[in-house]
């Protein structure tokens, strides 16, 4: 009997997204039960199938990103909703792609950035191969935007859109509602999550048929690769990015510094906070800062936006705590790597954050925006030396426990078999 060829599919080499389909596509190749290749749109070369391999290619990839966002201006409230919203109206049929011509089974991630429309979606659809999707955020089942910030729209159909200007019962979020109803509903696709939080959002989607619920399993960790640094290590990695070897690490990461649902703007309140009470700390920060400035009145290394994997490694060896700001988000990668790396990790109760985080266990969850609380309970751990090992020991266990290559792997390798069609 032939192995099953699973194709992962992905717009970009950036993004929690890409990182936890490439890790899951290598890990069960390596495992030898499903035969699995990953298709990446755009980025950098890399150990995957890389569409826009060539000069050319990449332009046009740039050029088809410029365009979907250039047609969403028409209908953008304002530029601050440009990157929370999706149209899908430009992309590249990949129908005919050697790579997925040749799977069993086309697993989807994430598919924007001029990646794939509706049509070439629907393209996609017609083949008939059973097609899985992992929503690492909400668009699959909504009018189009990424996260709902509190809208129950989805439920009855979208329309009236936060994010649009001159939204009504039949704008443009309606419409996306529409087309996404009869293209899912028509079609056999799997819907995977990482996070019940996701799960239960999506359930109540009029888009979702009630037959065909999300299936959850988390975004997998290579433990092996991320793991606690010793004393010494931890000295050395603060040395190499500039930083006070006697300090306690508080480290904050995201792609984009600028993304709202990252939530910046409240941890620099927070590191604000802590300077106020006269916490001796310093902070590490990664992500993209193209707009605005950092204000933080503590002592700061911001290494920008990072791709070489080696370089976040050392970045959670140098650090001590982990805090996630997000204002909205599904199960991030980075507090999971944080947790192997044994940070205690910190975040409002949002999202799939409680999920990850244990409160008064391996970290602490507050209520959404009270950075307050947060710095509180950053002083309480740092001030208790026994506790602080403890949490460590115990963010090092849920990660092998919940979240370790083997385990989602396993999970995932049934899940195939159950819909292949062999």
């Amino acid at each position: 009997m032939s192995k099953l060829k699973i194709l992962h599919i992905n717009a970009s080499t950036a993004g929690g997204a890409f990182t936890v389909a490439q890790r899951l596509s290598i890990a069960l190749q390596e495992r030898g039960i499903v035969q699995s290749k990953h298709l990446v749109f755009e980025g950098k070369k890399g150990k995957y199938v890389l569409w826009a391999n060539s000069y050319l290619k990449m332009k046009f990839a740039f050029f088809l990103h410029a365009l979907d966002k250039l047609d969403f201006l028409r209908f953008e409230k304002n530029k601050k909703m440009r990157f929370l919203f999706n149209h899908g109206s430009t992309g590249i049929d990949i129908s005919n792609h050697p790579s997925v011509k040749e799977a069993d089974i086309l697993h989807l991630h994430w598919v924007h950035k001029g990646f794939q429309s509706f049509q070439s979606l629907n393209n996609l659809l017609k083949l008939g191969k059973p097609i899985v999707w992992t929503c690492h955020d909400l668009w699959p089942v909504t009018g189009g935007c990424y996260y709902t910030w509190e809208c129950n729209n989805h439920e009855t159909g979208c329309g009236n859109c936060q994010f649009l200007k001159n939204g009504n019962d039949n704008d443009l979020s309606h419409r996306l509602f529409l087309m996404k109803e009869k293209l899912w509903g028509n079609n056999e696709i799997r819907f995977l999550t990482p996070s019940n939080w996701l799960a239960n959002i999506g359930a109540v989607s009029r888009i979702m048929d009630k037959n065909r619920p999300f299936t959850v399993t988390p975004n997998p960790i290579d433990c092996n690769a991320y793991f606690p640094s010793t004393s010494v290590q931890k000295q050395n990695y603060k040395r190499h990015f500039g930083l006070n070897d006697t300090l306690h690490v508080i480290l904050f990461a995201a792609a984009s510094l600028t993304n709202k649902a990252k939530g910046f703007h409240e941890f620099q309140l927070l590191c604000n906070q802590l300077k106020a009470r006269d916490s001796k700390v310093q902070i590490l920060i990664i992500g993209d800062l193209k707009d605005g400035t950092i204000e933080i009145n503590l002592p700061y290394k911001h290494l920008g936006f990072v791709s070489d994997e080696n370089i976040v490694k050392m970045a959670y060896g140098a650090s001590d705590i982990y805090v996630t700001t997000s204002l909205e988000d599904n199960l991030p990668t980075t507090v999971m790597e944080s947790l192997s790396c044994g940070l205690i990790s910190c975040g409002f109760r949002v999202g799939g954050i409680p999920e990850l985080i244990d409160h008064n266990e391996n970290g602490f969850i507050v209520e959404k925006g009270d950075v307050n609380a947060l710095a509180g309970c950053i002083l309480d751990i740092l001030g208790d030396s026994e506790k602080f090992q403890k949490f460590s020991a115990n963010a090092r266990k849920k990660a092998l426990d919940s979240y370790d290559l083997p385990i989602v792997c396993a999970q995932i390798e049934k899940f195939y078999n159950e819909i292949s069609p062999n």
